[in-house]
């Protein structure tokens, strides 16, 4: 009463299966590394003002007060993607929670400390 050996049929379809879910997989990482690559491709003014929605002018006087990351070669600017992903996701402004919580900790630290 041992298990049954699979039908030619039913190992093939198994076979099929998973062949679908590698070819899955591949085109993820495939995807995913195109993501990645362009990331790290250097960009230009006009790309980031798409990306960002500033207008170029902004971009420029970000550049000139030295506010944003960027690159200058030959009197062009130059960006990559990630550095301004970055530079977006600093000026991240917390929600009411997260400082109600902040605040908490605080007291609740500084309550331990008086007695």
């Amino acid at each position: 009463m041992g298990k049954e050996v699979p039908s030619f049929t039913e190992t093939q379809l198994d076979v099929i299966e998973i062949k679908r879910s590698n070819i899955k997989i591949l085109n993820f990482l495939h995807q995913w590394e195109q993501v990645k690559n362009e990331e790290e491709e250097l960009k230009n003014i006009d790309e980031i003002s798409l990306f960002t929605g500033y207008t170029k002018k902004t971009i420029y006087g970000y550049c000139q007060k030295k506010q944003i990351p960027h690159y200058k070669k030959n009197g062009r600017l130059f960006f990559f993607k990630s550095e301004i992903i970055d530079w977006i996701q600093s000026g991240k402004q917390k929600t009411i929670a997260e400082i109600e919580v902040e605040n908490d900790d605080f007291f609740a630290g500084k309550n331990k400390r008086s007695k």
